[in-house]
């Protein structure tokens, strides 16, 4: 069963190993994410991040939206998915055949170019785009850093 699904820059890190992870109850991270399934420094550093008796899959961004589907279906696995990026996140909801109902967007960083959506959060115009694509799939966007903070729309955010 998919019991998250986030965009985070960091991937695996404390709020996401000990808040989401608890919060939500999975056993089971999935990483979809390039450039950590061909590097293995990364995946080890992703491997050691990860919370002790859970399970760790990183695999490309391409291959996942299949895995997504499987892991809907689960009975014993309770998975959170990860993503580095909005575009991500985008080739997963389009490759998953709508196993992904809700995202949750967290810590993306204020870079030059970028609309601060809120302390936390920032955007360029294309990923504002990208971001309505979820949307109109049918997509609930949560805009949160930490499970117990209050959701936020992209309407909410873009007033």
């Amino acid at each position: 069963m998919i019991k998250l699904v986030r965009i985070d820059e960091r991937l695996i890190h404390g709020q996401v190993a000990i808040g989401w992870t608890s919060a939500v109850g999975a056993n089971t991270i999935l990483v979809a994410n390039d450039e950590a399934k061909n590097d293995k420094i990364k995946a080890m550093a992703l491997d050691l991040a990860k919370p002790s008796g859970s399970k760790l899959y990183i695999r490309s961004v391409e291959e996942s939206g299949p895995i997504v589907e499987k892991f809907a279906g689960a009975k014993k696995a309770q998975v959170m998915v990860l993503v580095r990026t909005i575009g991500d996140a985008l080739v997963l909801v389009e490759n998953a055949n709508g196993a992904i109902k809700e995202l949750n967007v967290g810590g993306l960083k204020f870079e030059e170019g970028k609309h601060k959506l809120n302390d936390f959060i920032s955007v360029s115009d294309e990923e504002i785009e990208q971001l309505k694509k979820i949307s109109s799939k049918g997509v609930e966007l949560d805009f949160r850093m930490l499970p117990h903070d209050k959701k936020e729309t992209l309407d909410e955010l873009l007033k």
